[in-house]
Parts: C-alpha cells; structure tokens; sequence
C-alpha cells in the first residue's frame, strides 16, 4: 500500500473527500482488491481496513443525512402548524376549513350533527378532517358512517363517504305543485305506518299541499308529539321535475358561526415558570320557533359557503347542482318557505297526520324501537 494511498484512505475514512474524489477512490480500492485475491495475511488484513474503511463512510454519511432528515421534518411541521393554526386563537385555517365542511353538511343533511368536523395536521403542509354521519329516529341520534377530506395547503381532494352499512339513500320530498301532476301517492307509505306496532317511532320526511312559511309550519305542528328535524326551503320558483330533498335547507336550531359565540368571562393563572388561562363563551339564547334568528343564521351561513363553492360541490355530492349565490339571491327578493319538513316521533302520532289536509305526500326513512321519553 503506497503512501499515497494511504492518505487517500485516511482522508476517505475522516470524510473529508468530495463526492467526485469519493467515486474515484472507490474504484481505486476495488482496482486494488482485485489485484489482492491472493490469501496472503498481509493483503487479507489490507482488504479488511478497505472494507471497514467503506463501512465507516457510510455510516458518517447515514449520520450525516438522518439529523438533516429530522430536521427538514421538524421545519416542515412547525410550518404545517403555523399555516393552519397560526399563533393565536382567532379565526384560522384550520376552523374555517372545519366550518365549510360542518355547514355544508348541516344545510344538506337533515341528520347532520351540529359539531364541527375534526381536524388533524399532518406533515408538508396536509390536514386531514373527519366528521360522523349520523341518523335520529325518535329522541336518538345514531353512527352511520364517517366522511373524510383531505387537504393539501386550503386544496380540498377528494370527498370520500362511508357507510357503516349500506350507502344512505334519503327520501324525498316533493314541490307541492307536483303531487298531481306526477300522481305521488303516498298510499303504500300509511299502510307501513299503519302495520308498525304501538311501541315503536319513526323518521318521515313530509311534503305540504302548498308551500308554507316557517311560523304556519311551526304553528301546524304545535299540538303534534313530533319533533321537527329539518327544514328544507324553496330556492327558485320553477318546480322543475321535482324538488327532492336535495334541496338546502336548515336545522331547528341556528346555525352559528365563531363570531357568534361571545365572551362571559375569562380567567388567568400564573406561576413563577407557566401561565394558563380558561375562557367561558356562549351563544345566543335560541327558544323553539324563533324563526327570525332561524332564517339570520341561516342567510348568515349561506353568505359563508357562497366564497366556497367548489368545495360545497364536493362535500353535498349527490346532493344537486345547488348554486348557493342564486340560492341567496332567491331568498333575499322572495323570503323563506317551505314545501315540507322532516320530523320524527311516535309511529302512531306520524300516522295522524293522514287526517290533516294540508299534508300532500309522506315517506318513512327510518323506524326504531320506543325511546320518546324525555
């Protein structure tokens, strides 16, 4: 082994070789291990020191490239972070995200939940959200399967629904000036109601003779054991084929934003190394049948969606081609009616509503066992 070899290899096994010199010698030491296939002891101990001389650069550079892995994932994290969450608890991306999906749900969805979709940050700038698809029959609320988005930045992907069981087909519910025109009966629909014993309720989505106001909804079921679920609203006055549930509509309950949640009180403890403080915020006080404050958040929250379009399209899916600025538009010029309503409660007190003449069609979604007790 030459002195310049010798060099050449200290400098190798220190790391101090460009990656040019590097390929180089490499090819010089197996030049030089072919030339050394003789047992001899000299060379065999000669092909060991090449040998760990390889190994011990590999190393040097495995430690090299790991903490700067590490550190690559680290900024990328605290990025991830800062984009979606930023330094402060005002409004962020990650919330507004989360409000798209929930609100998007909530004025398509007649069982839709009004919790906010949960949201995880993940790694180079992606988040993950998830909300639980739901059902209520009666006074229960039930798991029927998961949604889940994907983000990458404020990049919506692909909106990807599961089911639990089957894939949830809703009923629907019908323009009133269609009842005749396309002979909806409803006749098959009283008979399963009829044949449901005493102890059980039922989910129904209901279509009016006539499309009502919100008060004379309210008003019409005032007497009635029912809870009413979901509203849905009349967006155009072309009928169309039909008006299905697809439609938008609301809860029987406002849909409020952040902003509408205000600060009662606030709270902050110190200590020599930590500090920590606790907020109680609280929404306006909702009575059943305040349709005025129905109807603000509701135009309130369509104003939101109306930046958010296309991700709307996505997450309603199957919903229709609902536009919600011509939506808006519509319900600001003409106000808010209905052409029928979703409700739930007692099978028998669903079938009484056979005798009221401004009940146009029904159809039952889902029936369950007694749990009506408060």
């Amino acid at each position: 082994m030459t002195d310049d070899f010798k060099k050449k290899l200290e400098r190798y096994d220190k790391n101090e070789m460009t990656p040019e010199e590097k390929k180089e010698f490499e090819k010089e030491m197996s030049a030089q291990e072919e030339q050394w296939m003789k047992p001899t002891l000299e060379k065999t101990k000669q092909r060991k020191i090449l040998r760990t001389s390889k190994w011990k650069a590999r190393i040097n550079t495995a430690l090299t490239v790991i903490p700067l892995l590490l550190l690559i994932v680290m900024i990328s994290s605290f990025l991830t972070n800062f984009y979606y969450y930023g330094f402060s608890d005002e409004y962020n991306r990650s919330q507004k995200i989360s409000d798209v999906i929930n609100f998007s749900q909530v004025i398509t969805d007649p069982y839709a939940n009004k919790y906010t979709a949960d949201t995880k940050v993940g790694m180079f700038f992606n988040m993950n959200a998830t909300k639980e698809l739901r059902k209520t029959v009666g006074k229960e609320s039930y798991p029927i399967g998961e949604m889940e988005v994907n983000f990458l930045f404020s990049k919506m992907g692909i909106v990807d629904k599961k089911f639990y069981g089957k894939d949830d087909q809703l009923p629907e519910i019908h323009h009133p000036s269609l009842l005749s025109e396309y002979g909806i009966d409803s006749s098959s629909e009283w008979e399963r109601l009829e044949m449901l014993p005493e102890g059980t309720v039922s989910t129904a989505f209901v279509t009016f003779d006539e499309v009502l106001s919100t008060e004379k909804v309210f008003e019409l079921f005032k007497a009635k054991d029912l809870d009413l679920l979901w509203f849905p609203v009349v967006t155009s006055e072309e009928a169309g084929d039909h008006y299905p549930i697809s439609n938008i509509g609301f809860p029987n309950y406002p849909i409020f934003h952040s902003d509408d949640w205000k600060l009662i009180s606030k709270t902050e403890e110190k200590s020599f190394l930590s500090s920590s403080s606790s907020e109680t915020r609280a929404a306006p006080n909702y009575v059943e049948g305040d349709t005025e404050m129905l109807h603000k958040y509701f135009k309130k929250t369509l104003r939101f969606l109306a930046d958010y379009q296309e991700e709307f399209d996505e997450i309603q899916q199957m919903h229709g081609n609902i536009q919600i600025k011509e939506a808006l538009s519509y319900l600001e010029g003409h106000g808010i009616s209905h052409h029928g309503v979703v409700i739930t409660g007692p099978t028998k007190e669903v079938l009484s509503l056979k005798e009221e003449e401004w009940i146009g069609a029904i159809q039952v979604d889902e029936v369950a066992l007694w749990n009506w007790s408060d």
